[in-house]
């Protein structure tokens, strides 16, 4: 009876260019195609001209790409609004590669618009459009990353935005994380590391699970279902507000730009010559090891098999503070690049920010953004200072 009934659900779609996706996946899901219009349009223009009433319409899909040269943000978020106002509708809204922090879908978000697709990978875009069609579509946890941080954003009715983000310095940052021995916190920190990044606006990045252990379809098996997102295809789960893949499909991961890529090796015992020389290409390297005399002897092993390369950088967990300083000392060549955690009960809140910062800090740029109110004569000009000067 469900699939009787799906098969009147009806969508509109709106695109600078036919995008044969959206129709196979809504045809796959029993939503037949009403009108799709092909153009560039002034959404607010185009409701009024073309799109007045959506009645018994099931879904608005609308691709950025169609608006975004003819309509004000402020003007997008009015339509958007009044159509959430006026009619029992879901709105898709498509915005390729677009990351935490982006203005326009952090206000999406605050008017209750979760079904928000962001994937530039083909297989990525089927997999978050399917899920935007499902009975519930996308729920709070998928969209909560687009979240506008309060104490960043200035966003009312007289003031302009003002932000703090960030830029990239290399086109795409591999970050490498493994360990001198299983149960040490490879991926604990791997994962932390992910989620202090994607904390930062502008950045897209993802973890790789580049090792056998299931650990993330674990964290999926073990979740509330309504805050984590499993794409079969991809390998793909959503949880805590970032994007984690198996290894399974390396090469499409990196065909999705993201601007760090975070690669869990897990252990050393566990790599072979090919995973070593792997690990050693990563721009940014990191080993994670214990300071106990039995895990010693994993330590020394890791000098050989990483050789000469001074970049690596080490980790260490569950060291007294009172022998960091003795233990730092004895590192040699690696001190400067030698780090102690703190504990870290739950990987997805950031533990080790301090470390985090000074590694990343080369790697990105802190952008200025100055933003003059729209009535001077009640509020003063605004500015936030790069952090880095």
């Amino acid at each position: 009876m469900e699939e009787e009934i799906k098969k009147y659900q009806k969508y509109i779609y709106i695109s600078n260019k036919i995008n044969p996706f959206i129709e196979e996946i809504c045809n796959e899901k029993k939503v037949s195609l009403l009108t799709r219009f092909i153009n560039e349009y002034n959404l607010e223009h185009f409701l009024q001209s073309e799109l007045k009433n959506l009645n018994n319409i099931e879904y608005l899909i609308i691709d950025y790409n169609a608006i975004k040269n003819n309509t004000k943000e402020n003007d997008i978020v009015t339509a958007l609004s009044r159509i959430r106002r006026m009619y029992d509708i879901r709105i898709i809204f498509i915005m390729e590669g677009a990351t935490k922090g982006n203005i326009l879908l952090g206000r999406l978000f605050n008017l209750g618009i979760y079904n928000i697709i962001s994937a530039t990978n083909d297989v990525l875009f089927k997999e978050e459009l399917r899920k935007t069609l499902t009975e519930k579509g996308m729920s709070f946890a998928n969209a909560v990353k687009y979240q506008l941080d309060k104490n960043v954003f200035a966003i009312n009715n007289n003031t302009n935005v003002i932000k703090e983000t960030y830029v990239k310095v290399k086109q795409a940052v591999t970050v490498g994380v493994c360990s001198t021995e299983r149960h040490l916190g490879a991926t604990t920190q791997a994962i932390n590391i992910t989620k202090y990044l994607s904390g930062l606006l502008n950045i897209k990045v993802c973890y790789i699970e580049n090792n056998n252990h299931n650990s993330i379809i674990e964290i999926y098996n073990t979740s509330n279902k309504e805050e984590a997102t499993y794409y079969q295809e991809s390998g793909k789960i959503e949880y805590e507000g970032i994007e984690m893949f198996m290894k399974s499909n390396i090469g499409e991961i990196m065909n999705n730009n993201y601007d760090f890529y975070i690669f869990d090796f897990g252990s050393m015992e566990e790599m072979n010559d090919s995973d070593i020389n792997n690990f050693l290409t990563k721009d940014i390297k990191f080993v994670v090891s214990g300071t106990k005399s039995w895990e010693l002897r994993n330590l020394f092993e890791a000098f050989e098999k990483i050789g000469n390369d001074k970049s690596v950088n080490f980790i260490f967990n569950f060291t007294q503070k009172e022998k960091r300083n003795f233990f730092k000392d004895n590192m040699g060549e690696y001190k400067e690049n030698t780090f102690f955690s703190n504990y870290i009960e739950d990987p997805f809140i950031v533990g080790n920010k301090i470390y985090w910062e000074r590694i990343f800090n080369p790697f990105i740029l802190n952008s200025n953004i100055e933003e003059v109110n729209k009535k001077k004569n009640w509020f003063n000009i605004i500015k936030r200072k790069d952090k880095n000067k």
